[in-house]
């Protein structure tokens, strides 16, 4: 199997196989624990990774119709990754697996539909807890052609070069983070099976089926009920303008799930109350166009340099409370040659509430379309440590409540 091709798979599995750094100085090391006094050196000797992520918010709502009140809260994110073929194994085989304790507070959301705070909302949006939001198997049956089962953290799936990044590094609203026009039906962390086919050893062609109901906290492993699939698909499209790399994804997806308009699931919480009369509705469907292009790269690492994205989704509207849905940005990954692993980042978002949602709750509450702006900078201490900054002005969901501005700072500490 191709060099390149590995590292694809890799990358695709979240696998990362770090190299000793048991001899270099605590601030210039990639982790801070450094080789773990020699359990890194033995778990890479056998195809294993073992990583350890902490990340700290000190975030609130600054001025709406909240509490006006900066909160703690944070996460503690553990990743395990295998090659099957160095563990003893067979060719070909890789695990993945992510676990996630959540703890502390999350910012209020002033009347805002879409979660502020992308990384507080997995395992659950409150109190303590701990899942294993990613637990998946991989098997490559040729250079192009892997197959993944298992329970998919779909966050992490949702991982680019300027959108992603969880929550804990890039952007924190939700919209950038895992656009939730398809939350409804593709929950959090879910179980399924993704075939997927590369070209060259980059990602084309993705098919999958998901649960679509989530067993955030809990196995999952009970099996798919036919009234509760997820039908998924996507193709990427790679292109060069002027010598830099652009990406443009069609994806899409088709539930058979049979809910009510109203009930909650993992990102969204639709406002209810007495008077109101939910319909229940079977089948949602959702189509996406997201792009990514540079406007000047590292040509040392192509995954560097200033780019702009964007996305472009719409839903049946029902059960899904968006019938559509925009973003458009800015960013950077390495601000300049001084500051080469700082990040930076501004968009905007804009989801169009579905006009079922709006006459549903109508009795107790005036709906409007929810958008707003972000800014981050994320700067690297050392590359261990890195200290964040992060402000979002939202016009939120409810009319009622007053335009809102959330704003904190994050450190993120790799062990």
């Amino acid at each position: 199997m191709k060099t390149e091709t590995v590292l694809c798979i890799t990358a695709l599995t979240g696998a990362c196989f770090a190299q000793s750094d048991a001899e270099t100085s605590i601030w210039e090391r990639e982790r801070l624990a450094g080789d773990l006094f020699g359990v890194r050196n033995t778990l890479g000797s056998h195809g294993m990774d073992l990583r350890l992520e902490a990340t700290n918010f000190y975030h609130g709502d600054l001025d709406g119709s909240g509490p006006e009140q900066l909160e703690f809260g944070g996460k503690l994110d553990l990743f395990f990754a295998m090659d099957g073929q160095k563990a003893g194994l067979w060719p070909g085989l890789f695990l993945n697996v992510h676990g996630e304790y959540r703890y502390g507070d999350a910012s209020a959301q002033a009347g805002a539909l879409t979660p502020v705070n992308a990384a507080l909302i997995s395992p659950r949006d409150s109190d303590d807890v701990f899942a294993f939001t990613n637990v998946v198997l991989t098997q490559a049956f040729s250079e192009s052609v892997l197959l993944s089962v298992g329970k998919f953290n779909t966050i992490d799936l949702a991982d680019r070069i300027f959108l992603g990044g969880r929550g804990v590094e890039g952007f924190m609203n939700t919209s950038f983070v895992a656009p939730p026009i398809a939350g409804r039906t593709i929950p959090i962390s879910t179980l399924g099976a993704i075939l997927s086919v590369l070209d060259e050893g980059k990602p084309l062609f993705n098919i999958g089926v998901l649960d679509s109901r989530s067993p955030l906290t809990g196995s999952g492993f009970d099996g798919l009920d036919d009234d509760e699939m997820t039908f998924l698909a996507d193709y990427t499209f790679y292109t060069k303008i002027g010598g830099l790399d652009g990406t443009h994804t069609i994806s899409g997806s088709y539930s058979t799930i049979d809910a009510f308009s109203l009930d909650a699931n993992d990102y969204l919480r639709p406002p209810t109350g007495p008077g109101i009369i939910p319909t229940r509705q079977g089948d949602s469907w959702q189509l996406t166009y997201t792009f990514e292009q540079f406007l000047c790269q590292d040509s040392s690492d192509p995954k560097k340099g200033w780019g702009i994205f964007g996305i472009l989704a719409v839903s049946d509207g029902n059960p899904n409370p968006f019938e559509t849905s925009a973003v458009l940005g800015l960013a950077a990954n390495g601000v300049n040659g001084s500051r080469p692993n700082d990040n930076f980042g501004v968009g905007f978002f804009w989801n169009g509430v579905s006009s079922d949602l709006k006459k549903t709750v109508r009795p107790i509450a005036r709906v409007q379309d929810e958008y707003g702006v972000e800014i981050f900078y994320d700067a690297e201490i050392f590359p261990w440590f890195r200290v964040g900054a992060d402000i979002q002005w939202v016009r939120p969901v409810l009319a009622n409540n007053d335009d809102a501005i959330f704003g904190g700072l994050r450190t993120r500490v790799i062990f």
